[in-house]
């Protein structure tokens, strides 16, 4: 068997979306529970960048630059989905008060929120995530997330 005709991991992006004054922006959808970053999965021939830069198009109505990788995020998965390695893009602070075009079928709000309060409200898997793409623009670094540990 060819390695490279099975799909190992699926790739996902998402973007830290900051104001001026630190907090962040989350979504809600109408399938999940809790908040998310902005962000979806790569699509077939599209760059990690042009992913996170395509998805903050289509669910919030913002043409954004990404700017560097901030975290990787490898997530086990389950028998509905294969393992997702995400990738957590940064991108320059925004007005808060920037009109917003959410995506009608995928995106039912957006908040801005206190990065403590965002982290609580993300969902579960994406806590640590969002808690580490926070420290990684702090401290100018990239930080992998594995399943069972951080480096």
């Amino acid at each position: 068997m060819n390695p490279y005709e099975t799909t190992v991991h699926r790739a996902a992006v998402g973007v830290l979306i900051t104001d001026f004054d630190g907090k962040v922006l989350l979504v809600s959808n109408p399938y999940r529970a809790k908040l998310v970053q902005v962000g979806g999965m790569v699509e077939v021939g599209e760059t990690l960048a042009a992913a996170a830069e395509r998805e903050t198009l289509e669910e919030i109505g913002l043409e954004l630059t990404v700017t560097r990788l901030l975290a990787v995020h490898f997530s086990r998965g389950n028998q509905h989905a294969p393992d997702t390695v995400l990738y957590v893009f940064d991108t320059d602070p925004i007005d808060s008060s920037t009109p917003l075009t959410l995506q009608a079928d995928e995106i039912s709000g957006a908040y801005w929120l206190e990065p403590e309060e965002a982290i609580a409200r993300h969902t579960e898997r994406g806590q640590a995530r969002l808690a580490a793409a926070l420290k990684a623009r702090a401290t100018n670094t990239t930080i992998y997330l594995d399943a069972d540990r951080t480096f």
